[in-house]
């Protein structure tokens, strides 16, 4: 039976974060030499930026990751909590290692003790019999039993049996797992939806194809498990739901899965969806943009083509960077010394003075805060901003 061990937020507060000297109390020989060991950057600390550029959150930390459902890891001389949008400590800072919020839990690495879970309440999900090893997703988070790999639910009990050498987090319903070398799906049951006799799966859930390749039979399969096409000798790459890019005889080409024929096209090194009915086709001069045809919209050849995100992707060309729409215009010229996706309606790009957020016109949206040095996406509406001191 599965020992659980729930903790509340106020009882978490007492026991790692009072008296004089709280880390003497619960820490190992091995955890004071690391905290001991641990140097805070000198020159710079990290905090979070809203959409008009102001400091929403003070640069008071050592390293930031994204929000996630309300929260942010933050880590402060060599340990990581939790804040929310406004700023507060809302998981004290007392933990190795924390990870993003998913399905109100994240995983996390207390000191001295194996990797378990949090709610966003400060509630510890953790047990005895297994060490949490994937995020939650669907009701279910993939953890590891000795060397094994099974799942867990929300209270913690094991519901698929750790039988796997691995296991990847559940989308609609299914997740790719490995046994003896080979990889199969099974659904939020547990139970077979492909055999585990492939060497390489790839679930692509919002396209509602599964693609299995093993050394000689490549196979797409709908969500419910069901043959879609079968070919041998050829592996398939990608997919868009549509079409499938593949390799036959270490040529690329497309299949069509309606009308379950190869589909004539250029000769291309790779074919590479980027999503929102879009493909890449590589060739000697670069990538060109294809239509969900896999035709040419534009004669145009670049060093990079990124996935398309709300109609627009970034591209590279002439040693600069720039950003394209879904017909082929480019939108700014490779004015950039560097480029980044589009996240919640901006994105960061790299001028001579530095990184700056531009907006869907591809004008600065803000001046960067004196004394910044880096910055990340936005999500939730907030950006980590690295700022010197």
């Amino acid at each position: 039976m599965v020992k659980l061990e729930w903790v509340l937020l106020v009882f978490f507060v007492l026991h790692l974060t009072s008296g004089c000297k709280p880390d003497t109390l619960t820490h190992s020989v091995e955890t004071e030499a690391y905290l001991a060991d641990y140097e805070s950057p000198s020159h710079s600390k990290w905090g979070f930026l809203d959409k008009t550029g102001a400091l929403a959150i003070k640069p008071d930390y050592d390293e930031v990751n994204l929000f996630s459902e309300g929260f942010a890891a933050v880590n402060q001389k060599g340990k990581w909590g939790y804040i929310d949008f406004t700023g507060n400590v809302t998981i004290p800072l007392a933990l190795k290692s924390a990870w993003a919020f998913h399905e109100h839990r994240a995983r996390i690495k207390p000191f001295d003790r194996t990797d378990c879970y949090i709610h966003n309440s400060g509630v510890i999900l953790s047990s005895g019999t297994w060490s949490a090893a994937g995020d939650f997703s669907e009701g279910l988070a993939l953890v590891s039993v000795g060397t094994t790999f099974g799942y867990i639910d929300t209270t913690g009990n094991i519901v698929i049996p750790p039988v796997y050498s691995r296991g990847q987090n559940f989308h609609r319903g299914l997740a790719v797992i490995e046994l003896e070398e080979k990889s199969g799906v099974i659904n939020t049951t547990g139970e077979k939806i492909i055999p585990a006799q492939f060497d390489r799966i790839s679930i692509h859930a919002k396209e509602g194809i599964i693609l299995c390749n093993d050394v000689k039979t490549a196979i797409a399969f709908d969500l419910a498990g069901k043959e879609l096409a079968k070919l041998e000798n050829t592996t398939m790459i990608d997919t868009d739901g549509k079409l499938i890019s593949i390799f036959k005889e270490d040529i690329p080409s497309f299949y069509d899965l309606k009308t379950r024929k190869m589909r004539p096209s250029e000769r291309f090194t790779n074919l590479v969806y980027l999503s929102e009915h879009r493909w890449a086709g590589k060739h000697e001069q670069g990538y060109y943009l294809l239509d969900e045809e896999g035709k040419k919209i534009t004669n145009i050849a670049y060093s990079q083509i990124n996935n398309f995100k709300d109609g627009i992707a970034v591209y590279g060309k002439d040693q600069g960077w720039g950003y394209i729409d879904l017909i082929g215009k480019e939108l700014s010229g490779n004015e950039f010394k560097l480029a980044w996706d589009y996240k919640e309606g901006l994105a960061r790009a790299a001028f001579e003075q530095g990184i700056a957020f531009i907006d869907r016109q591809q004008k600065i949206a803000f001046y960067p805060t004196p004394g910044t040095l880096d910055m990340r996406d936005f999500s939730e509406g907030l950006a980590p901003v690295e700022i010197s001191r």
